[in-house]
């Protein structure tokens, strides 16, 4: 899985991220897709139907790979209360955003997406099933280069086909159900020509009474940050000035972009707003979410009230205390911070003499008085003040200023311990040379493992207090806990939604070269991941015509 605190990789996403914000300010790419030829995608012909969703997958194999294993059955027996449901693959399978991570190379798409989803079903003897996919944030760092590359060329992946020319696409359902899959980019405002592409299809096709399931890439957070809520503004522009006009309505909201399983259930009605993007990748905590939501921003109260989620706050805080973990999962961040306290031991000139033995704080406060590179230092305390309070933007006003400063002092606090520890535990080395080898050693290897230990101290901390839930679960490389959505529209017309959780992925597998053609390439040594109904199956129906107006 990502190391998402390796320096290597964090210098690189950061410089992509910047990258692409800065190139998405003046050149969209949405727009240049007006060059591509758009349709809507006809499955309405059909008494009923079965489709599969997934979303920010492409993270770790051991988890990617199971949940593509899962979709790639002809049939998945799932139980609930005693009661056997049985389900098929779906004739359409939806990515839903982020489908690789970190960084939309075409390396990183061919290793952690079309790898594994090639391995669970290189092909099919039955009908070749339709693959559509919409882009999250970090399919976009490149401009989508890669993304149309993989999704809008008529490619496979595997045994799943691809037909889509644009990152939005439009699903024409039986029974007068509509799949929308919406680009939000980085949460900007949506463009004209994706706003012109559903205009039309709601113009020509769309009738009263219609249904639609509207998919996007972007999660409301309890945080509420200022991208999420551009991007369910432009879902209720979406939903005001297009769908409903024609006298369609959304019945089901589709969210990815957090790691887990919630759904919040509208009051008094039969709308859902599900976040399901469990597909591969780390696993975001569930405590602390919110009793009610709304994917209206501006509502004045919050008219959806949590049903279900997955896994449970307790499992989810049981988990946090792996963060401690942190030195082992990142060994080169260790490194780092062990070498800056090296070169922080040379501009205190401690490896002059033996001003390294019996070292205190007195020491310590004179060796740093006396230091000509001393002005460096104070640059470095402000610099890292400004950035711990940048990195708190869970927070706002004064306790992002307050989680800041904590975090600056638990980070140099750990300074003169360091050196006094290291001075102490080298005294008894005889000889100069040896002396200041085994006082810098102890440096490195003390100051990058407490380095680390001390941001893991914060992060669990923090997160305690309701912060910091991205950056204290994703260096935990847990892969469990997945899930993905399987839906159903019968010949009645009625939408069910059987949500499909995986507790434990596969650890370790065995190549078959000698399985059937369109069988998986790899088994599992040991235990079948075992898949389960994460609650009990959701059903919608679709609404009748309303009465011709006079």
């Amino acid at each position: 899985m990502v190391r998402w605190f390796d320096p290597h990789q964090l210098l690189g996403t950061a410089a992509r991220v910047v990258a692409s914000g800065f190139s998405s300010s003046y050149v969209d790419s949405r727009e240049l897709q007006a060059l591509m030829p758009a349709s809507v995608y006809d499955h309405s012909d059909r008494t009923e139907l079965w489709l599969d969703y997934v979303a920010d997958l492409g993270d770790g194999w051991n988890s990617t790979y199971t949940v593509a294993r899962l979709l790639a059955q002809e049939e998945l027996a799932l139980d609930w209360d005693g009661e056997g449901r049985s389900t098929r693959r779906g004739r359409v399978l939806v990515m839903g955003g982020d489908q690789v991570y970190p960084v939309p190379k075409r390396s990183e798409y061919q290793n952690r997406l079309i790898g594994p989803y090639q391995a669970a079903m290189p092909c099919v003897a039955a009908e070749t099933p339709d693959l559509f996919a919409i882009p999250g944030s970090h399919d976009w760092y490149d401009g989508l280069t890669n993304f149309i590359n993989v999704f809008c060329r008529g490619r496979s992946i595997g045994a799943w086909q691809t037909s889509q020319t644009r990152s939005y696409f439009a699903l024409k359902l039986p029974h007068r159900w509509w799949l929308w899959g919406i680009d939000m980019q980085f949460g900007e405002y949506l463009d004209e020509v994706q706003l012109r592409y559903f205009s039309e299809i709601t113009a020509d096709e769309v009738e009263p009474g219609d249904s639609i399931v509207l998919c996007r890439a972007k999660e409301v957070s309890s945080g509420r940050r200022s991208d999420e809520v551009a991007s369910d503004r432009n879902l209720q522009y979406l939903e005001r000035e297009i769908i409903a006009p024609a006298g369609g309505r959304v019945a089901l909201y589709l969210k990815s972009g957090r790691h887990y399983y919630c759904r919040y259930e509208e009051d008094g009605g039969s709308r859902q707003l599900i976040t399901a993007g469990g597909g591969g990748a780390f696993m975001h905590p569930t405590q602390g979410l919110p009793d009610r939501s709304d994917p209206d921003p501006d509502a004045e109260e919050q008219r959806y009230r949590r049903a279900a989620v997955y896994p449970t706050a307790p499992d989810s805080k049981r988990l946090r205390k792996r963060v401690f973990l942190l030195p082992a999962y990142n060994l080169p961040l260790a490194a780092v911070f062990g070498g800056v306290q090296v070169v922080l031991a040379f501009m205190l000139n401690l490896h002059l003499g033996n001003a390294h033995v019996s070292l205190g704080l007195d020491d310590l406060r004179r060796a740093l008085w006396s230091s000509p590179t001393a002005f460096l230092l104070l640059l470095l305390i402000v610099v890292t003040v400004g950035l711990m309070v940048r990195l708190a933007h869970d927070a706002s006003g004064a306790s992002r200023l307050l989680l800041g400063l904590v975090h600056s002092l638990m980070l140099f606090a750990t300074l003169p311990a360091v050196m006094i520890a290291a001075s102490s535990l080298s005294s008894g080395v005889s000889g100069n040379a040896a002396s200041l080898l085994a006082f810098l050693g102890l440096v490195a290897v003390i100051g990058g493992i407490g380095g680390v230990l001390g941001i893991a101290a914060y992060l669990w901390v923090a997160n305690c207090l309701g912060f910091h839930g991205n950056e204290a679960y994703a260096p935990l490389h847990h892969q469990d806990y997945k899930n993905f959505l399987r839906l159903h529209i019968d010949d009645q017309g009625t939408l069910t939604v059987y949500p499909v959780g995986v507790d434990r992925v596969g650890r370790k597998w065995k190549l078959c070269p000698d399985a059937p053609d369109a069988a998986p390439w790899f088994d599992p040594v040991g235990d079948e991941p075992a898949p389960h109904l994460i609650e009990e199956p959701i059903r919608s129906r679709s609404q009748p015509s309303a009465p011709p107006q006079a």
